[in-house]
């Protein structure tokens, strides 16, 4: 009786599982993870085991009487044990599921493409790794496409007379506002990918992007060469603003991490949890306190995005610099609360000194501010850097 009412469970979780698989609940999670294969059918299968196993047999917790009868079926049930084990081995083996059934569903699991946060540990260890490619240096790809682009306007609203657009002359004008913004600056940091053929591609792409407003109109589609050169001017400037702005960034992030890093080699396991999660907030609190001072002076700036980061990589450094002063104590390393006022105090005496003499000219006006490399750091003296950085002047080009 019992054998019969283990088969007949056994045979419906058998059921239930072969449903659950060819049914294709898509999620990992719901596959692997708590879902209805380990909960619902799993207490199936227990609650059936655990039924048939207390139903009888030497397991079962009934009356006297009830023991008495088992021990007198005692030497039936070992004489049927080898053929009994043979079996549940087959019935256990007909529950599982088919390995090509098993290698389809691990198939159908993706992992999730998660973006990293800018400038943590594993961008800084790439910063001197090129990686692009052909496409980001085509540069006369875009020129051709882009007369294309303006022959087929003209053609299609039956423009008169001739236009004065050639490749040379576009690629003429994209080399001008190139060194007019200030970009063959980027071309010069070693390992940053800012090559001139790359730049060039970005000025063109936006070019791309703005030339429509010089197609429509009461022009019939004919766009003269100075129109295209005023947007191409305008978008190498925008290009050099995007990219100081995304290079102070990356650069205020790298100091962070270093800061965090010194923290591990000046204590090491001293470092408790608190004092790791709590660093970062502890130096953007008071960067922001430090830095706010020099906000008035830097606003009218056209790169003042750019040089708020920097102000953040400035004080980043100082603290850097003071790491023993502010982080340790007379044996090992101070609490966090002490390590907040301590980054406090620094940041608001030794580290304005830092944005003092980098930002204030001796008029009281913003001192002229050029892109660095990442590796540059700062000092009380200013930026410290060497020829390694770089692979050739900016004003070779």
């Amino acid at each position: 009786m019992n054998t019969l009412f283990l088969k007949k469970n056994i045979a419906l979780v058998s059921a239930l599982l072969t449903g659950v698989v060819f049914y294709e609940p898509v999620p990992a999670l719901a596959q692997f993870g708590g879902g209805f294969v380990g909960g619902f059918a799993g207490a199936m299968l227990g609650a059936a085991l655990s039924h048939g196993y207390r139903s009888g047999g030497r397991y079962s917790r009934g009356s006297r009487a009830g023991r008495s009868h088992n021990s007198d079926d005692a030497n039936s049930v070992d004489t049927n044990s080898a053929s009994s084990k043979e079996r549940d081995k087959k019935i256990f083996a007909s529950l599982a599921v088919p390995s090509r059934t098993q290698t389809a569903v691990l198939k159908s699991i993706l992992p999730a493409n998660t973006l990293g946060v800018v400038g943590a540990s594993e961008d800084v260890n790439k910063l001197e790794q090129t990686s692009s490619t052909d496409e980001d240096r085509d540069y006369t790809k875009l020129i051709g496409d882009l007369i294309e682009k303006f022959t087929k306007s003209e053609v299609k609203q039956d423009a008169s007379g001739q236009g004065d657009i050639t490749e040379h002359a576009i690629l003429q004008a994209v080399d001008d506002s190139y060194k007019h913004a200030g970009l063959q600056k980027f071309s010069t940091f070693a390992g940053e990918n800012w090559s001139l053929e790359r730049l060039r591609v970005m000025i063109l792409k936006r070019v791309d992007a703005e030339s429509d407003s010089l197609i429509r109109g009461t022009n019939k589609g004919r766009v003269s060469m100075e129109d295209l050169r005023g947007v191409i001017d305008k978008s190498a400037n925008s290009i050099y603003q995007r990219l100081f702005e995304t290079s102070e960034l990356l650069a205020a992030n790298r100091s962070s991490s270093l800061f965090v890093q010194l923290l591990y080699q000046t204590h090491g396991d001293a470092a408790t949890g608190e004092i790791r999660e709590g660093a970062e907030r502890m130096l953007m609190h008071a960067s922001s306190k430090v830095s706010g001072d020099f906000d008035s002076l830097i606003r009218r700036d056209p790169s003042s995005y750019a040089l708020n980061y920097r102000k953040q990589r400035i004080v980043f450094d100082c603290l850097s610099d003071n790491i023993v002063k502010v982080t340790s104590a007379i044996q090992g390393i101070a609490t966090p609360s002490e390590i907040d006022k301590r980054i406090g105090d620094v940041a608001a005496t030794s580290c304005k000194d830092w944005l003092n003499n980098q930002f204030v000219t001796a008029e009281n006006k913003l001192k002229t501010q050029d892109p660095v490399p990442l590796r540059v750091i700062w000092s009380k003296t200013g930026l410290v850097e060497d020829q390694s950085m770089y692979t050739h002047p900016s004003d070779a080009l």
